[in-house]
């Protein structure tokens, strides 16, 4: 069984890679490589007035969230939402919480303290994509792919003089708002064991705590990765 995930990004927004890219920006955001359609042109060779055919790079990079970030996301709402009862006793929760997002595996390291066994859990998140209607534009136009970036810079300033500290000048590439979706995959029977009726009954209790989630992604609390999400049947 599968359902549809839609996130709408209202202001800039990013989910780091941990990479710097040079002078460029201190961080840059996660993308994944798109086909696009290739096109001869011509350019001067060595500064010559011949000309040489060849073509664009047959792919532009763009934006994207992975699973995984989103599969954290729910788990921190679901985990605020069980903490304060909205689905019944703490204790039960906290077993759903586990079968639905996961539990870690044994620790490798301590064998006084292997921990529990691990498992996946039951619900699996695929990346988030920009939609169909911006794909099939950029296949068509890959230089558009530039406008979906911009840079911003932030610096710190020192309490006592008021004026930015040394060496505190940072850049970061940012996505524009966009909206992205994927797919939200489980096993509706094994769902209905853990006690839902259905797979409505885990979209409905999934779009509770996704309103828990109003900021996705790098520098959450200066305003970046604000945003709507919503769970739909596929």
């Amino acid at each position: 069984m599968t359902a549809k995930i839609v996130i709408s990004f209202q202001s800039y927004w990013f989910v780091g890679t941990g990479r710097e890219a040079g002078v460029y920006a201190d961080s840059i955001p996660v993308k994944r490589k798109l086909a696009v359609e290739c096109k001869e042109t011509e350019s001067d060779v060595s500064g010559k007035t011949g000309q040489k055919r060849g073509e664009q790079e047959s792919f532009v990079m763009v934006p994207c969230v992975p699973g995984k970030t989103v599969k954290g996301m729910f788990r921190d709402a679901f985990e605020t939402a069980c903490r304060n009862e909205w689905f019944g006793e703490i204790a039960d929760t906290i077993i759903l919480e586990d079968c639905l997002f996961g539990m870690p595996g044994p620790d490798k390291h301590d064998n006084k303290a292997p921990g529990r066994f691990g498992n996946p859990g039951l619900l699996h998140f695929s990346t988030l994509e920009i939609s169909d209607a911006v794909k099939a534009y950029l296949y068509k136009n890959p230089q558009a792919a530039n406008e979906l970036y911009r840079t911003v810079k932030s610096t710190a300033i020192d309490a006592k003089t008021g004026t930015a500290r040394n060496m505190s000048l940072r850049e970061y590439e940012v996505v524009v708002p966009l909206t992205l979706s994927g797919e939200l995959s489980f096993d509706e029977e094994k769902i209905k064991g853990l006690g839902f009726s259905g797979s409505d009954d885990l979209i409905t209790r999934l779009n509770q705590v996704a309103a828990l989630i109003t900021e996705l992604g790098g520098k959450r609390t200066r305003g970046f990765g604000q945003c709507v999400i919503k769970v739909e049947r596929a």
